[in-house]
């Protein structure tokens, strides 16, 4: 026999005419409602866009692919909201080691401070080769013209110094026996050379065309002397690369996206070479087709060239010992996202 409910006291559970229908669905309905909020939550909301600070050297077609990302919108397709802030190679790594910068642009003086111990690594490589050019006054003929003289270079320490030297020596002129101006950027090293205050200059492309359609002298290049150094990529912090996994591939994965847009639309790139540095479209078009086979696809450089990048910064005394290349350059999360592109 049923068990009697104790008088005065509803069951939940009976429906009846003195209002327990109300309490019965109440009791009914509840659990149903707190998993339905468990399982799906709060109606969808809008995306923020994660927001980064990334340092650049100057308008230099070394930092075409972070360019181009912000301007083509690919950053913002990646849901980034990005802030590109001009400073020095050497400014970028002081800023990346207090947090101030999520990002730095400038592989060579990011790789030269890790092998002196700072908590900066290379991520990412976007220019594998340097794209730079001895230009001097009219007056000078030959590269053995400047010897006693002054030439111009972004920062001292950076890869720009480096590179003159290299073509100094493979050109057989004594590199000691030039006197190395810093002006700290590409636009003040044009003025330097423009203003005569110093003879020479070393310039990237599209400049060095430019400064010769004005009547200056190209004297040799990078290519000339089959130097492969790394002066653009991804630099980061290491305690911040390694605590943000996700944060991180999202502007690596941004950069690849833009490296791969440079190859594929060509007509579209020239014409932005053309109006950010504004020059004549065939010159546009010679500068995309000379630069675009220093944009890796994967992003990346072999060990063995970043060696010996190390080895002749080791050798001019720019770093005090002799450091691997893969304890200052990261390819970890770079290979994470190729696996999951399947490259």
């Amino acid at each position: 026999m049923a068990r009697a409910e104790k008088a005065g006291t509803p069951n939940p559970w009976i429906c009846n005419a003195q209002g327990g229908s109300r309490i019965c669905w109440i009791y009914l309905l509840a659990p149903l409602l707190v998993l339905f909020l468990h399982l799906f939550g709060e109606p969808p909301r809008a995306q923020e866009p994660a927001r980064f600070r990334l340092g650049y050297s100057a308008l230099s077609l070394s930092f075409l692919p972070h360019l181009i990302a912000r301007d083509a919108g690919i950053f913002q397709k990646q849901g980034i909201e990005i802030e590109l802030i001009q400073m020095a190679g050497p400014l970028q790594v002081a800023a990346l080691a207090a947090g101030e910068l999520d990002f730095g642009s400038g592989l060579t003086p990011a790789l030269l401070a890790a092998a002196r111990g700072l908590p900066v690594r290379g991520v990412l490589v976007t220019v594998k080769t340097p794209l730079f050019y001895i230009v001097a006054e009219p007056t000078i003929m030959r590269l053995e013209d400047l010897a006693g003289k002054r030439m111009a270079v972004d920062t001292i320490g950076s890869l720009q110094p480096i590179v003159a030297r290299l073509i100094l020596a493979k050109r057989g002129v004594n590199p000691e026996r030039i006197s190395y101006f810093q002006t700290g950027s590409v636009s003040n090293s044009i003025a330097a050379l423009s203003g005569r205050t110093v003879s020479a200059a070393m310039l990237s492309i599209p400049t060095n065309v430019v400064m010769a359609q004005k009547g200056f002298r190209q004297l040799a290049s990078s290519q000339e002397a089959n130097i492969s150094y790394p002066p653009s990529g991804l630099t980061a912090q290491v305690g911040k690369f390694q605590k943000e996994t996700l944060r991180m591939k999202r502007v690596m994965s941004a950069v690849l996206d833009s490296i791969r847009f440079i190859h594929e639309q060509r007509e579209w790139t020239a014409d932005y070479i053309r109006r950010t540095w504004k020059i004549e479209p065939r010159t546009a078009e010679e500068t995309y087709r000379l630069a675009l086979p220093t944009f890796p696809l994967n992003g990346k450089m072999n060990f063995q060239e970043l060696q010996e990048f190390l080895d002749t910064a080791f050798e001019n005394k720019q770093i005090q010992r002799k450091t691997e290349a893969q304890s200052v350059m990261d390819y970890s999360l770079l290979d994470e996202i190729l696996k999951e592109r399947g490259l």
